[in-house]
């Protein structure tokens, strides 16, 4: 009985070796990316406004 179990370990383990293993499909996405996200921002964009407390 252990030798079956034994075995069927083996299989199971050698089987989901080779499967993981096995190459995925590839898939290519394109996104397209409009000039005006590819600008860098302005220093006065950059600056931060203080708060004020009262």
């Amino acid at each position: 009985m252990r030798i079956l179990l034994g075995l069927l370990i083996i299989v199971l383990s050698l089987a989901l070796l080779i499967w993981g293993f096995m190459p995925l499909e590839r898939v290519t996405r394109t996104q397209p990316i409009s000039p005006a996200d590819l600008q860098l921002p302005t220093p006065s964009s950059l600056l931060i406004t203080p708060i004020t407390v009262s």
